[in-house]
């Protein structure tokens, strides 16, 4: 297990009421596992208060930057955490 720190931004740092927290996991997985189990439900809330419909996992609706690099994409499971790592979770944009 490694001791990181998960960092969120614009919409999400308001509807969950804080900006960093620091877990231990040894994936990128076991985080997303951890936030959607600790702030899921709020989450899903206040997006389906504005209409958004949200029934998937928080990962479905963000972008995931691990010490700056994109693992969204990737299975995140396999994405190994050392001691000292921060998670950037931003909310997906969309516009035109």
């Amino acid at each position: 297990m490694a001791s990181i720190t998960v960092k969120f931004y614009a919409f999400w740092r308001a509807y969950l009421g804080l900006d960093t927290l620091s877990l231990e996991a040894a994936d990128v997985g076991q985080v997303m596992a951890q936030v959607e189990e600790k702030f899921g439900a709020q989450l899903r809330a206040k997006l389906q208060a504005l209409g958004i419909q949200a029934d998937q996992e928080i990962q479905d609706y963000c972008l995931l930057l691990l010490n700056g690099h994109n693992v969204s994409r990737q299975s995140l499971r396999q994405v190994k955490l050392r001691g000292g790592d921060v998670l950037h979770i931003f909310p997906l944009a969309a516009g035109g």
